[in-house]
């Protein structure tokens, strides 16, 4: 994007929390679990230009560069509410 996003679980949260709620909305019957896996299972791990997501690093002089996120960068991915609404396969556990 080539600007600096504030993230972490305090900004997203509440995204998610607001997401799952109007799931739950639509699969009333759905547990926790299964929003869960709605969610996890739609993520998408590419920018809206087709490039893979990227994360800030720092290298060794401790100047930040921009790489290839990881799992333990962005989890799943970025939330793709409109497909979380209907998944196909949830996995309920």
């Amino acid at each position: 994007e080539g600007f600096a996003m504030i993230s972490g679980t305090s900004m997203a949260a509440p995204h998610i929390a607001g997401i799952a709620a109007l799931i739950k909305q639509k699969h009333r019957d759905w547990s926790p679990s299964a929003i869960k896996s709605a969610l996890m299972t739609t993520a998408i791990t590419i920018d809206r230009a087709g490039h893979p997501l990227q994360a800030q690093q720092y290298s060794g002089l401790e100047n930040m560069i921009l790489a290839q996120a990881t799992p333990f960068d962005c989890g799943s991915g970025s939330v793709h509410p409109r497909g979380a609404l209907d998944p196909g396969l949830i996995f309920d556990a």
